[in-house]
């Protein structure tokens, strides 16, 4: 079996940083080797978060799993 390297590039974007629950759901998805390639950048004056990652899953399903893992589902 050949290892797939992420080529899909995933972008999110939260108007008030990323929830505690969320993080974490980011965190279990990287640990899973599902994200990538992560980079985070915060506007520490009006706490806007953008997740730039990389995966090689459709961007869909990694929304499905954060929100699966942050639910506890």
């Amino acid at each position: 079996m050949t290892e797939v390297k992420p080529f899909i590039k995933c972008i999110d974007y939260w108007e008030n940083r990323i929830p505690r629950r969320k993080l974490a759901a980011y965190k279990a998805l990287i640990n899973a080797g599902m994200i990538k390639e992560h980079h985070v950048l915060v506007n520490q004056r009006t706490g806007v978060t953008v997740v730039e990652y990389s995966s090689t899953v459709p961007h869909e399903w990694i929304r499905e799993e954060l929100k699966k893992i942050s639910e506890g589902k």
